[in-house]
């Protein structure tokens, strides 16, 4: 009783790989490999959502051939979480989402009942599961999305990036809980992650995406990792004379059932700041205050002038979004990164951003990391004093992510105010100038919830405006 492949040929993105190990019940093994090299379709290949690309070998679950099983026998034998859980929700809120998943495989009323209350218990959802998805936050949406994955109670989990989005201590009791059912109900899982150190008293085995899915230990990894750390060059102080550029003034934000409090706080030009916090704490929400999106109490100072009496705050910010898919506008990756510019001057670009290959593809075929990178280099030439940045390492494996922070440095030495929110700590220990975790900001308060901001829609207005007018 197994999952098992044996000698199984894949072609994904014109690479030939070549895959033959077995998932015992009860076991949990890592794939691990660059961005875009190909894990999340591997993901989908594994859960029956494509056959594109299977050429041959035998994928055998539990003595049964996959090909031979129905879609009701192979949800009850895989579940697949998605990297990106925004491509995977069908319905509005997190408890109809669960009901979705269950009346698909028929599950009686009394049994439904029964599976949605311990997944809502086991992701600590509870408070979310009337809520609106699409308000949720990104950590938020990774918990609901597992949720969906443990309510089918299959036999074998794929987990595509399931922590990317989670703070370290959430992050760490989800480990515990899987850890728990992975040994009592003898859960087989397969982990896809980028960061083996959070997870490598849980993963022992890792499979590296290779022609042929070689098998090492958690521990070689680390040191290859801590190696590479040791070849990279930190950034430098920053050069320029900082001036004080935004200041907050008794600065209050609402946040569901608690407030984001600043009372008093000057940041200034040059300035890579990071912002760090638990899933729903408001990192989010902050930008989309400091881009006047959502109400807030107290005073946003730019240049000693109160923010709300300037009326175009993309003039001076440009917003790096923790879902990219929400930004892009062109039909392909090449056009998207132009946004009006000469086309022979975008080769340097796509090769430094490995998309020189991807250049013809549309941007929402891209791989979460290869998104990311595409997202911050559409704005990172733009000449703007603020730069906020949200997640910008999700996806990325280490090299791509210091790529990514060293060109996020090297816009802040130009003068600009960068702002990188990141659970990732040691990345903005590196990087960053100051990191504010928003965990200290918080003050409980009654059951308030920001009014919807119709300025949201001029924001996307803009971003055609800003497309079209190059």
């Amino acid at each position: 009783m197994s999952l098992a492949l044996d000698s199984c040929v894949f072609t994904i993105d014109e690479q030939k790989l070549t895959a033959t190990f077995e998932l015992a019940p009860g076991e949990i093994k890592g794939i691990y490999g660059p961005s875009g090299s190909g894990k999340s379709t591997f993901f989908r290949l594994l859960a029956g959502l494509s056959d594109q690309g299977f050429e041959s070998g035998h994928y055998v679950i539990d003595e049964k051939d996959f090909t031979d099983l129905s879609p009701v026998q192979r949800i009850a034998s895989v579940s697949l979480m998605f990297q990106n859980p925004d491509t995977q929700f069908c319905m509005r809120t997190p408890r109809e989402e669960l009901l979705f998943c269950l009346e698909n495989r028929a599950i009686p009323l009394n049994e439904m009942t029964r599976r949605i209350e311990t997944a809502l218990d086991f992701c600590e959802i509870r408070h979310l599961e009337d809520r609106v998805l699409t308000t949720l936050s990104g950590g938020e949406k990774q918990l609901v999305a597992l949720a969906c994955c443990l309510v089918l109670e299959s036999r074998y989990l794929l987990l595509d990036e399931p922590f990317a989005n989670l703070d370290s201590l959430t992050a760490q009791s989800l480990i515990e809980k899987l850890t728990e059912i992975q040994q009592k109900k003898k859960i087989g899982i397969l982990l896809i992650d980028h960061q083996v150190a959070p997870v490598a008293d849980w993963v022992q085995e890792w499979l590296l995406l290779t022609d042929a899915f070689q098998s090492v230990p958690s521990q070689l990894l680390l040191e290859q990792e801590e190696q590479l750390r040791q070849t990279m060059i930190k950034p430098s102080p920053i050069p320029i004379e900082p001036q004080p550029l935004l200041r907050f003034e008794n600065f209050r934000l609402p946040i569901g059932r608690h407030s984001l409090l600043i009372k008093d706080e000057v940041f200034s030009t040059g300035e890579r700041i990071g912002i760090t916090g638990k899933s729903g704490i408001g990192k989010s929400t902050f930008f989309k205050a400091l881009l006047q999106q959502v109400p807030y109490d107290g005073t946003i100072y730019y240049q000693e002038q109160c923010l709300t009496s300037r009326s175009h705050p993309f003039d001076r910010m440009s917003w790096v979004m923790q879902n990219p898919q929400d930004q892009f506008l062109a039909s392909s990756v090449a056009q998207e990164l132009a946004n009006g510019q000469k086309r022979e001057d975008l080769s340097e670009k796509l090769n430094q951003l490995g998309l020189w290959e991807k250049q013809e593809d549309s941007p929402f075929l891209l791989s979460q990391g290869q998104q990311r990178r595409l997202a911050v280099a559409c704005l990172i030439d733009r000449e703007i004093p603020i730069l906020l940045v949200d997640e910008p390492t999700y996806g990325q494996d280490l090299r791509q992510s210091w790529q990514l922070m060293s060109l996020l440095a090297d816009k802040a030495a130009s003068g600009t105010l960068v702002f990188i929110i990141s659970h990732d700590l040691r990345l903005l220990s590196d990087f960053c100038d100051r990191t504010f975790d928003f965990n200290h900001f918080v003050k409980e308060s009654s059951n308030e919830v920001p009014k919807p901001n119709s300025q949201a829609a001029d924001f996307i207005r803009a971003g055609f405006a800003r497309l079209f007018s190059r």
